[in-house]
């Protein structure tokens, strides 16, 4: 056997030391790279960082002044539902609504909202009422007065047999301006006090609406049993729910809805009509809503079923010393007439934001508009 040359030799050293070296060349190149990315992420796991610490720098008061609460710097997204009711009259046209939810929720505000709304004569059955509890309407019950909610009840069972006689005999527009809406505190307690508190509702879910009698339910429970409603699934489909606080919460778990139960935590105006998201016009423009049109609503001794043309003839019947040179409407009449009730002693800013109800941006229309009942009425 030949061994090799030194020739040989050299030349196999020399191919080995080549291959040694392109292959260490290589080994730098995927170091140089493996490096370069990891650069990479950790750059945009820092800029990343960065946008979420500027976000909270930019809540931050300005200056660097000191605060005394500490931002919680959590990002979490919440997902908008979708289709979210905005006009909550629009959407209960065509049902009773009832109101569920805990104490200090708002359902009563949510309730005169509702009622001044519709309009009409307002009577409130009140068995816990306080003497400044529903100025201005009548009020049944005070001091669990359980036999005149009763004897109010059985009136109400006639008057809505006479409004849709009179619909039958002389059709829908014979009962235009005969409204009436009927507020009912903790509706559950009547059930087993008031004996014909079965038949009433009953009734008016059948027959309210046809006979523009709107009824508006309070109440701390959402139990069906409670409202005297268990295996009368029809009755039920007749009312609107409305849930608030942690009874609109409760209702969203059981329907699995996590994107919902989220969005009701973000503002107290956000809370279910049946099962979809609505979000309530907030306190301050309810409360204006009921400054504004509750001395429009018809005195509670009048009876607006049987002489409803008469009634709101006075109803809008003007002043006898107003000044009528300039043209004027029904809507500035009433307005006026508010004015003259409730305006006495206050402020012109006063009575543009607490009787006019024009807040905000829009204080200078109402400002515009006191200014022009006043040319119009002296």
């Amino acid at each position: 056997m030949r061994l090799p040359s030194p020739k040989e030799i050299a030349k196999y050293a020399l191919w080995g030391t080549g291959r040694v070296m392109l292959s260490g060349w290589l080994f730098g190149l995927y170091g140089v790279t493996v490096v370069c990315k990891v650069t990479i992420q950790i750059a945009e796991m820092t800029r990343q960082t960065t946008l979420q610490l500027l976000k909270v720098y930019d809540q931050l008061p300005y200056m660097g002044a000191a605060v005394q609460n500490i931002i919680d710097v959590s990002a979490t997204t919440v997902e908008e539902p979708l289709d979210i009711i905005t006009d909550i009259i629009a959407a209960t046209e065509g049902k009773q609504v009832m109101v569920i939810g805990e104490m200090g929720t708002g359902k009563s505000t949510i309730a005169q909202y509702l009622a001044y709304t519709v309009g009409g004569r307002v009577k409130v059955y009140e068995c816990e009422g306080t003497p400044t509890d529903w100025l201005g309407l009548e009020v049944v019950g005070k001091g669990e007065d359980w036999t005149a909610i009763e004897r109010g009840m059985m009136a109400d069972l006639e008057d809505l047999s006479n409004q849709m006689k009179t619909r039958n005999e002389r059709g829908d527009s014979a009962l235009e301006g005969t409204e009436r809406v009927i507020i009912v505190e903790e509706y559950p307690e009547l059930v087993t006090k008031v004996p014909s508190s079965g038949e009433w509702l009953e009734r008016h879910a059948r027959r309210g609406r046809k006979a523009r009698r709107f009824t508006v339910l309070l109440s701390q429970y959402d139990r069906v049993a409670a409202w005297g409603l268990e295996g009368k699934s029809d009755l039920a489909d007749a009312f609107y729910r409305i849930r608030l606080g942690k009874k609109a919460a409760a209702h969203a778990k059981s329907l699995k809805n996590n994107v919902l139960v989220e969005w009701l935590k973000l503002d107290r105006s956000h809370c279910l009509l049946d099962d979809s998201p609505c979000k309530l016009p907030s306190y301050r423009e309810m409360k204006a809503a009921t400054s504004r049109h509750g001395s429009t609503m018809l005195p509670p001794g009048s009876d607006n079923a049987i002489h409803p043309q008469i009634e709101a003839e006075k109803a809008l019947k003007p002043a006898p010393e107003a000044d009528y040179e300039e043209n004027c409407s029904d809507a500035d009449r009433l307005l006026m007439r508010m004015i003259q009730r409730f305006g006495a002693e206050k402020s012109d800013s006063d009575i543009v934001t607490e009787i006019l109800g024009f807040t905000g941006k829009r204080y200078s229309e109402g400002k515009t508009l006191l200014e022009k009942l006043r040319r119009l009425f002296g």
